[in-house]
């Protein structure tokens, strides 16, 4: 695929509009997305991300310091941390990269450990439906139960 890291974040941003975020989100989404693209290149081919890319970010200026030169505050770094890694996460879900980007010491939050890279991804709002009941009651889709109905 072709697209770039600008145009995948745009996609992103509608995305996340249309699940109904926020204007501020998507305001401080949209100031994450300008701090990746000024390191990485707004017109950077977004397969061409790797992972050694990605850790370079993670420890260059354009994370760790605001323009004039001083630090940035911590919880604002990890939010652009956590942005970042929803976004490629996103962009694997929705078949624009074919893995996460990510390297391995990249935090990967709650529904990422528990299930694992490959595993669904649920966000924290997920609400179990009956056919989540269903397959944790009677271990899967096929409707296969060890309860007797006796």
């Amino acid at each position: 695929m072709n697209e770039t890291l600008h145009t995948a974040a745009e996609a992103y941003l509608e995305h996340l509009k249309a699940e109904g975020k926020s204007e501020r989100t998507l305001y401080t989404y949209r100031k994450d997305f300008e701090q990746m693209e000024a390191f990485f290149g707004k017109d950077r081919k977004l397969a061409k991300i790797l992972p050694p890319h990605v850790g370079r970010f993670l420890k260059s200026d354009e994370l760790l310091k605001l323009p004039k030169g001083s630090e940035r505050a911590k919880p604002t770094v990890d939010k652009t941390q956590r942005v970042m890694r929803m976004f490629f996460v996103w962009c694997v879900d929705t078949g624009r990269l074919k893995k996460l980007p990510l390297p391995k010491s990249t935090p990967m939050g709650r529904s990422l450990k528990s299930e694992g890279e490959q595993g669904s991804r649920r966000s924290k709002k997920h609400r179990p439906d009956c056919t989540d009941l269903a397959e944790k009651l009677f271990g899967g889709p096929s409707g296969g139960s060890s309860v007797s109905s006796g």
